[in-house]
């Protein structure tokens, strides 16, 4: 028996549903409608959440299993990735988006009910447009600026040079270093480190990470440098950070 065939769907499985979608009357929406939200995503328009909420409805979008639940979840997660994809090409960082669409897919995927998943679906587009907005104020970077902070958001928890945006932006280090001043205000060095400062205060309010994971993960060597960069940056410990920021709270973790 070829075993490689076990898993192919029979073309004649894909006609049996185009003729039931016929004998109902249902079309999934069209190619137009499909695009319109995502053009919308693109220029940071609002029309774009109005028309979310209403393609993500089940009637619209076809099924893509017996559970209606698990279907919502399976049409949300498809349009996510969709509008992630677009998010980015409106000129929001790529990692920025990714990241964002993976907190809410999971969130999805935990969702109790239809009407949860549709709220998540509604705020993660206001989101996005929000951050496409954001991206296309007039003060926009310039190419290799956008380059070299989309290269320091990626890879944060690295030791990040100079010469290694050099060679993303094709720039020589000392006019890049200029570059990057002059329009974010900050050398690399003190972008790095408020991006790094930055992901720690979420990381000691959202997660129960100890403050040695939540230095490593940074990319600081040790605990007690973590620790004093962060009071340098904040004015307080991470572990005061973490009990005057967290709604619930955390026991000291050691």
């Amino acid at each position: 028996m070829d075993r490689k065939n076990d898993y192919l769907i029979d073309p004649r499985e894909i006609r049996k549903l185009v003729h039931k979608n016929a004998e109902s009357s249902f079309m999934h929406t069209s190619y137009r409608e499909e695009l319109e939200r995502f053009f919308y995503l693109a220029q940071g328009d609002e029309k774009a959440v109005e028309l979310s909420d209403y393609i993500l409805n089940a009637d619209l979008q076809g099924k893509l299993s017996e559970d209606p639940l698990r279907n919502m979840r399976y049409l949300f997660i498809v349009n996510t990735g969709l509008a992630a994809r677009f998010a980015i090409e409106g000129g929001v960082p790529q990692e920025v988006v990714y990241s964002s669409s993976d907190v809410y897919i999971r969130k999805a995927d935990k969702a109790k009910s239809i009407e949860e998943i549709l709220k998540l679906n509604h705020d993660y587009w206001v989101y996005l447009v929000g951050l496409v907005r954001d991206s296309r104020k007039p003060r926009q970077y310039s190419k290799p600026i956008a380059q070299s902070i989309d290269y320091i958001t990626s890879f944060f928890n690295t030791k990040v040079s100079l010469e290694d945006l050099s060679r993303v932006t094709g720039l020589t280090p000392n006019y890049l270093a200029a570059l990057f001043r002059q329009e974010t205000g900050m050398t690399v060095g003190e972008y790095l480190t408020k991006f790094r400062i930055d992901s720690a205060c979420a990381l000691l309010t959202q997660t129960d990470y100890d403050y040695l994971q939540i230095a490593l993960s940074l990319g600081f060597c040790t605990q007690s440098y973590f620790t004093k960069v962060f009071r340098e940056q904040t004015g307080v410990t991470p572990r005061t950070y973490r009990l005057k920021h967290t709604d619930k709270g955390f026991t000291e973790l050691r």
